[in-house]
């Protein structure tokens, strides 16, 4: 649905990659657009202040603007979106029965960057899971963190996870 909207096939590019430098010409290829309909896009995305433009050399780069709060919901909420689509919470689920699946960590936040792993919270049995299908879909490493128990883990990690976006379900605190 909205991935097929020229502007945010775009603005994915920046998402998997929030540390790269783009060429107009490589956002092109990269997204099988025309150069003119891409330049028009940044302009628009310049204009919201979801992307920076360097003039280093010959030719402008554009770049994420990490620190625009707009771009941290966007880029969260493409992932929550992205994490749907592959299928990646029904596997869980169906898998595991878990009581719920929680998104925590940089990733929560919209902060991820092309290193950072995917963590998720998982409260069940822990149980082996093959995820490399999802992690190529998503091109990041899948973190899985089992509990049955959350009352067992430690204080940090609880923070962590109850300021995390909950995916599936509902945590059980008490």
């Amino acid at each position: 649905m909205i991935q097929k909207y020229s502007r945010y096939r775009i603005l994915q590019e920046f998402f998997d990659f929030p540390k790269k430098d783009f060429y107009i010409r490589e956002l092109s290829r990269r997204t099988k657009l025309a150069q003119t309909s891409v330049i028009a896009h940044l302009k628009a995305l310049l204009k919201e202040k979801l992307i920076i433009k360097k003039k280093d050399g010959i030719y402008p780069s554009f770049k994420a603007n990490r620190d625009n709060e707009m771009f941290k919901i966007y880029k969260k909420f493409d992932l929550i979106l992205r994490i749907n689509q592959t299928g990646l919470l029904n596997y869980i689920y169906d898998c595991c029965l878990p009581d719920c699946i929680i998104l925590f960590g940089s990733a929560s936040k919209g902060e991820d960057v092309e290193e950072s792993d995917i963590d998720l919270f998982v409260q069940a049995r822990e149980k082996k899971l093959n995820l490399e299908k999802y992690e190529k879909l998503l091109n990041r490493k899948i973190s899985l963190f089992f509990e049955e128990n959350f009352s067992r883990l430690s204080k940090e990690l609880k923070n962590n996870i109850l300021n995390g976006i909950v995916l599936k379900g509902y945590i059980k605190v008490f």
